[in-house]
């Protein structure tokens, strides 16, 4: 099984380009207002024209309205990052799934029961669970990785660890709970809000090293 590499807050073209070159599956666009990340629904349209059809490029909503018109008009992955119900986000995707499934990753930052309770949702295609405080590279400690690590063997769905993680601290992340995924954003900004494409080459080739070296032959 190979490993899900996503690097979110993608913000324009170039840094696509950049992620799709290093190896990444997806690269997140923030379309929830409110972060440094933030960018409009035409720019995240021209960011995912430029992938190509083995990138994922995937829209990051927060408690998205129903009536929101570009909902209806992605064509990408879609990840759900605010308080969004079960039948909120059935309600959402459905636009969404015709012609094609949309991949759909509902964010956590809660309890094992709250991810559970996710994991026995059947519009979730994949659970990711971030840090305490999404986008400022806070990350899990140690005994927070270690208690992923043993719910993850009970999930049905993929879990995509991300929170603070970096080049440096990957690897360590990755070898404690074995994950289907990670997810960087911060930890690959030379600033707030301003991706370094050393940093997202070092982040990628850093996550596949240690995968193939967690993974039994």
């Amino acid at each position: 099984m190979t490993l899900f590499v996503k690097i979110c807050g993608i913000s324009n073209c170039e840094m696509a380009r950049v992620c799709a070159e290093a190896g990444a599956d997806a690269v997140g666009v923030v379309l929830a207002a409110g972060s440094p990340r933030t960018i409009s629904f035409d720019e995240a349209c021209a960011i995912h024209a430029v992938l190509p059809a083995t990138v994922e490029c995937i829209a990051v909503l927060r408690d998205a309205p129903l009536e929101e018109p570009h909902r209806t008009q992605w064509r990408g992955g879609i990840q759900f990052h605010g308080r969004e119900s079960a039948q909120e986000i059935a309600q959402l995707v459905a636009p969404l799934s015709s012609p094609a499934h949309r991949f759909t990753i509902k964010a956590v930052t809660g309890t094992p029961e709250e991810i559970l309770l996710w994991d026995s949702n059947p519009t979730v295609d994949a659970i990711l669970v971030d840090g305490t405080s999404p986008g400022s590279g806070t990350a899990h400690e140690q005994a927070q990785l270690e208690i992923l690590a043993t719910l993850r063997a009970r999930l049905a769905k993929p879990l995509i660890l991300a929170g603070g993680l970096t080049p440096d601290s990957v690897a360590r992340a990755i070898e404690i709970v074995r994950p289907a995924g990670v997810d960087v954003s911060s930890g690959v900004e030379s600033a707030r809000g301003i991706k370094d494409a050393a940093l997202i080459r070092a982040f990628i080739a850093a996550a596949r090293q240690a995968h193939r070296a967690s993974t039994p032959d």
